[in-house]
């Protein structure tokens, strides 16, 4: 008998040790979508290792009736459960999976649960935020059961920690709203999940409380304050329509955070209200085709929190003002639109814009005003495409212009001919399709016409008497007639007193040439004077010499200084007619300073230098000034050598210095 009981207690423990490692780690997971009761079951559970030759089967059994019900599901981890295979759904069940592994086989851990109690909602999806300052409105999608909620949310700046909160949702409400209170300028992250709000008194156990998934983080930017900024392009005409391309920028990265979309409407049919495509992308540049009346096209950038202000612009109809034939036939069937306006001012488009898709040309022709431009457009379908076939000005009638050009000029008058210039008549005073301008020219006896084109506005009038009067008038003129005329006056220029203006320019530039010649030619004297000083000459005029008897003369030697030096040379003949001078004692240096005027010789030739004795120096400025030695003067040594005499010319004056063996010096 024990030896039995060993083998029993071996083969059990065998049997645990090779199973073990096959127990699944989570026990089975069976709920509904929904609080409905008519809703059927799904059980699913995890895979013991990722071998593919498994089998699962999995027991329901009732706890107090002992009643056993199992499902092989094959390989699969999951499968539906019918609520007529379960019987009753309010009392207390016991799950569990059993896993065959090739030879073995595996239990996993029960659990006990009641079945009405099993709610597992879907995962909540947001159908909208609107973000208003740091007020955060969530709009959410309601489950199946349309029953009230318990939510969790949780919400966090970017890589930081999660906040949480939970709140409940009214039971009768169409969609789940909550109010979230967030910073300002701060941009965040949120995620929920929800549970069904289950009967306390059954289901009080903590495993009847399953939550559904959380949701996918969604960003939560800032609100866009400001509208678009829209840049378009005319690219190209062709067969009734133009091309415009569109583009616009991107919001700052606060605001499009969560990513941007932008609505797009654009009219493509006047003659309906509300005519307009619609389109939605989050490209920032779109290519689309009008017609060629005025388009008005709208866009609004709209991100995870909201939109931005619209954003409208107005793309121009094409002008053509010019006369034109009137609208050819359209093909009956065809859809038709017209459209047609007043222009103000003869040229601006009006606010109030007339549509039809009934009337003909000749309707609209006779119920306009007179004398008064229009401008219609006319427009089809053609292959799902609107095209424009006929655009022009017209008159109802047309009459001759109630005003003449303004601002009649005369220029560029020579003696024979001078350019008139004038303003346009405006499109209003026209009162019809300028043909031409009408220029009479009236002088000397004479009148000539002229026809100027519509589209100038001045002209050169020739053949003029030189110093002659004329007067000129301008109209303009439609196929009514001619309109009201303007005057002006002018006189030519007389042919002996008047240049033309080409020779006038001839004429300055040679004035200016030669100033400029002359003045340069001071310039660089005077420049060279500067750098270059100019050396003075010495005059010496007929001058009385005055000789020391019996003197021994030697070679002079020069100092030079800052002025031209004199050399002393051998002078011994004395000058004659000695005039009186006058002398001053150099105090402190024993130097007498003799003043006399220049004097000219008798017969008009300055006397021979070379004849002078040397003890005379002539004085080499133009006033005649001379330095003598004081007299009587007497020499210690009547041997001088070459070395002891120096001659100087400074300051217009001429000094003789002497060094005696007693070192005094005296001139």
């Amino acid at each position: 008998m024990g030896m039995r009981v060993a083998v029993l207690l071996f083969v059990v423990s065998v049997s645990l040790t090779e199973a073990a490692g096959c127990i699944p780690k989570t026990s089975p997971r069976c709920y509904k979508n929904s609080t409905i009761e008519e809703e059927d079951f799904i059980c699913e559970w995890d895979k013991i290792n990722s071998e593919e030759n498994q089998t699962h089967t999995l027991y329901i059994r009732d706890s107090e009736k002992k009643s056993l019900m199992y499902v092989n599901t094959g390989n699969e981890t999951s499968i539906y459960i019918p609520l007529e295979e379960l019987g009753t759904t309010g009392k207390k069940m016991d799950i569990w999976v059993q896993t065959q592994v090739g030879n073995l086989t595996c239990n996993s851990s029960k659990i006990s649960a009641i079945f009405e109690c099993l709610v597992k909602y879907s995962t909540p999806q947001i159908f909208s935020m609107k973000r208003s300052a740091g007020i955060l409105n969530l709009t959410l999608n309601k489950t199946e059961d349309n029953k009230s909620v318990i939510y969790e949310i949780r919400w966090s700046e970017i890589d930081s920690e999660w906040q949480n909160a939970t709140f409940e949702t009214e039971e009768s409400a169409i969609q789940d709203f909550y109010k979230l209170h967030l910073q300002k300028q701060t941009i965040y992250q949120i995620q929920l999940r929800r549970q069904a709000r289950l009967q306390p008194h059954l289901c009080n156990d903590s495993l009847h409380t399953l939550w559904s998934d959380w949701s996918e983080p969604v960003n939560v930017s800032l609100e866009i304050s400001l509208p678009p900024v829209i840049r378009w392009a005319e690219k190209k005409w062709m067969n009734g329509t133009r091309e415009i391309n569109l583009s616009w920028d991107e919001p700052p990265a606060e605001e499009s955070a969560g990513g941007v979309k932008y609505k797009l409407n654009i009219t493509v049919w006047p003659c309906k209200k509300n005519s307009t495509k619609e389109i939605l992308t989050s490209n920032r540049t779109y290519k689309t085709s009008i017609t060629y009346s005025e388009a008005r096209i709208s866009i609004i950038a709209i991100n995870n929190v909201g939109s931005s202000p619209p954003k409208e612009i107005i793309i121009p109809a094409v002008k053509h003002l010019s006369n034109c034939d009137k609208p050819s036939n359209i093909t009956k069937g065809n859809k038709i639109c017209l459209e047609w306006y007043k222009l103000e001012n003869g040229e601006t488009r009006t606010s109030k814009v007339n549509r039809s898709s009934k009337n003909s040309f000749k309707d609209i022709e006779k119920g306009v005003e007179k004398f008064v431009r229009h401008y219609y457009f006319l427009h089809t379908i053609s292959k799902k495409h609107h095209i424009t076939v006929e655009m022009c000005p017209f008159y109802s009638e047309q009459g001759a212009p109630n005003k003449g050009p303004g601002n009649i000029t005369i220029s560029e008058v020579t003696h024979e001919s001078a350019l008139v210039s004038w303003l346009s008549i405006p499109v209003a005073e026209q009162r019809g399709f300028l043909l031409h301008y009408l220029v009479w020219i009236s002088g000397q006896g004479n009148t000539t016409l002229h026809e100027v084109p519509a589209n100038e506005t001045s002209f050169r009038i020739k053949n003029l008497h030189p110093g002659a009067s004329y007067t000129i008038f301008i109209a303009g003129k439609t196929i009514a007639g001619e309109g009201l005329k303007s005057m002006k006056y002018f006189e030519t220029l007389s042919k002996e007193m008047g240049l033309s203006w080409q020779d006038q320019t001839i004429l300055t530039v040679c004035v200016v040439a030669l100033l400029c010649t002359i003045i340069c030619s001071v310039a660089v004297r005077r420049f060279r004077s500067k750098l270059i000083p100019e050396v003075p000459s010495p005059v010496i005029d007929t001058a009385e010499f005055i000789c020391l008897p019996n003197q021994n003369q030697s070679q002079m030697t020069e100092d030079v200084h800052e002025f031209v030096l004199l050399l002393r040379q051998d002078l011994c003949k004395p000058s004659e007619n000695d005039t009186t001078e006058q002398s001053t004692l150099l105090q402190g240096f024993g130097l007498v300073v003799f003043e006399e005027e220049d004097e000219e010789d008798e017969e008009g030739e300055v006397a021979d230098l070379s004849s002078m004795k040397s003890c005379c120096y002539p004085n080499p400025s133009y006033r005649g000034q001379t330095l003598h030695l004081p007299e009587p003067f007497h020499m210690t040594d009547s041997t001088l050598k070459d070395s002891d005499t120096e001659s100087t010319y400074r300051n217009g004056l001429f000094f003789e210095t002497r060094i005696i063996e007693s070192d005094k010096t005296s001139l």
